[in-house]
């Protein structure tokens, strides 16, 4: 048998936590409905240019018939959408995240590390003026692969449901992301205690959205370079640990989470 890869190993690690059962009290949530009928609202506002953005992304991969399986082939198709984008006049960027991840059992015994990425389009639009004809710019965000991002290996038919909501070409502004990514990681907290699965900390609100946060990205081309540094708090508000990003050629994003 084969030796199994950094990425492979990592995948397996991921999956034995997640579904690792613990002892949980059972109860029914009427609130799934709610936040539900929520969701579809969230995904419904969407303002003129992401609709005008929306459109224009989903008829150029339609009629270049554009697809792909795996990361390079997906990195491929972003970085023909942004050259069109920026053919129609639109600021886009091929965006970057990239941190070190340290999860430790017990203070001072490191049992996983791992290098974390994430890539999608960023892209600046004009909005709507204030009244004084002062143009205002919105960062929307362009996810090729949104959906899978919430998966699963064990769900309530609540979570089922509310998943299945979520576009897999996501274009949205980034409060509007906000919203979307706190209401389906709430019920996928409740999900996962209804199965049994304890909730690992990369599953948390904020830190699912610091994915597509601007303090942690960094744009591929027409990008100045500069250094950020920030908190990820988790959904009880407590600080976890500090990130830090510097805008110099391979410098990375690093956090630490304590798994329990």
């Amino acid at each position: 048998m084969g030796s199994l890869g950094e990425e492979d190993l990592e995948k397996l690690v991921l999956d034995y936590i997640e579904s690792s059962p613990i002892t949980v009290s059972d109860h029914t949530d009427d609130k799934s409905s709610t936040a539900l009928i929520s969701l579809q609202e969230i995904l419904g506002e969407k303002r003129e240019e992401e609709k005008n953005l929306e459109e224009k992304i989903e008829s150029f991969m339609r009629r270049k018939r554009l697809s792909y399986i795996g990361d390079d082939e997906k990195r491929d198709v972003m970085k023909k959408i942004v050259s069109k984008l920026r053919s129609y006049g639109y600021d886009a960027s091929f965006s970057k995240t990239s941190w070190d991840s340290s999860f430790d059992h017990l203070e001072g015994c490191r049992v996983f590390r791992c290098t974390r990425k994430y890539e999608y389009i960023d892209v600046m639009v004009k909005g709507d003026g204030d009244g004084d004809d002062i143009i205002q710019l919105r960062r929307v965000i362009v996810d090729l692969d949104f959906k899978s991002q919430f998966e699963l290996a064990k769900q309530t038919k609540a979570y089922k449901d509310m998943t299945e909501l979520l576009p897999t070409v996501f274009v949205a502004t980034e409060e509007r992301l906000r919203r979307v990514v706190s209401l389906v990681c709430g019920e996928m907290k409740k999900s996962m205690k209804k199965e049994g699965m304890s909730r690992p900390p990369w599953r948390t609100s904020r830190y699912m959205q610091s994915k597509w946060l601007p303090e942690n990205r960094r744009r591929v081309s027409s990008c100045k370079k500069g250094s950020w540094s920030w908190s990820v708090f988790d959904d009880g508000g407590e600080e976890a640990r500090s990130w830090t990003m510097k805008g110099s050629s391979g410098s990375k994003t690093k956090c630490c989470f304590p798994i329990f």
